[in-house]
């Protein structure tokens, strides 16, 4: 059996369907592409220990600075890592900081493919966002963004665990949230290139949270962005178990709807 009919195996039929209709209208073999290549990389990077990989953050920082001062409605996107604190704890540093670097490195190329910004990187998370203005409407955002999302779990189970297991590295697990809203862009320090620049806004404090109420190879995404998906894709995220629970904000005492699925 090739390597394509392998991974077909493993891949729920209705997380193909959704992936490639509504992201690509390609056939099947987009999708085994992601995790063939996300595994080639993996095992290069092991073998050669070498993870040079292009961040992308230069993209971010000028879109940012375009936007100085002002509000920016994004859908925002967060991925972390489960259990990254134990296994800093036990784990030869080398070791972490190969799984650090190697979850980075596939999960930038994931979002460079789906048209996301990396804002930054957070230890064993990483911070994403897909602008929405009069160019690419809410829809596509919040589609590009699960859709995102979506592939960040299969690269991590089919890509990165694939070969992990021949490394005699321990698996990874994540989680993910999303959600969306107006944020500020702001500048800390003295004005030009070298100054920071960072999102502040609510819509990045509650993707924050609702992250951390995430279990292992979930995502959990915000009503307001789930309200802004196609009928379709909302459809067919049900089939993929998708669940509706309440929120409570703790900061408002608000109740908020969430929705949480996997595989």
């Amino acid at each position: 059996m090739d390597d394509g009919n392998k991974i077909s195996n493993i891949i729920p039929a209705e997380l193909r369907e959704m992936m490639l209709e509504e992201q690509t209208a390609m056939k099947d073999v987009q999708a085994f592409k992601v995790i063939a290549e996300s595994r080639g990389r993996v095992a290069k990077a092991l073998k050669e220990k070498s993870m040079l990989f292009h961040s992308y953050l230069e993209s971010s920082d000028k879109f940012l600075r375009s936007h100085l001062g002002s509000r920016v409605h994004l859908v925002i996107l967060y991925a972390d890592i489960v259990n990254s604190t134990r296994m800093s704890t036990v784990l030869p540093l080398e070791k972490l900081t190969t799984i650090l670097q190697i979850f980075a490195q596939e999960m930038t190329v994931v979002v460079a493919n789906n048209h996301g910004y990396i804002l930054k990187y957070v230890g064993d998370a990483i911070i994403v966002y897909f602008p929405v203005d009069t160019a690419v409407d809410f829809n596509v955002s919040s589609e590009r963004a699960v859709v995102c999302a979506l592939q960040m779990l299969l690269v991590v189970e089919h890509g990165i665990n694939a070969i992990f297991k021949q490394f005699d590295f321990p698996e990874v697990h994540i989680k993910i949230g999303i959600d969306s809203g107006e944020n500020a862009i702001i500048e800390y320090g003295s004005s030009g290139m070298k100054s920071h620049v960072d999102i502040l806004g609510y819509p990045m404090n509650v993707t924050a949270k609702i992250t951390s109420l995430a279990t292992a190879d979930h995502i959990l995404i915000g009503d307001t962005t789930y309200q802004g998906l196609d009928l379709r894709i909302r459809e067919r995220l049900i089939k993929l178990g998708l669940k509706r629970q309440e929120f409570i904000n703790y900061q408002t005492g608000d109740a908020y709807i969430i929705s949480s699925f996997g595989f």
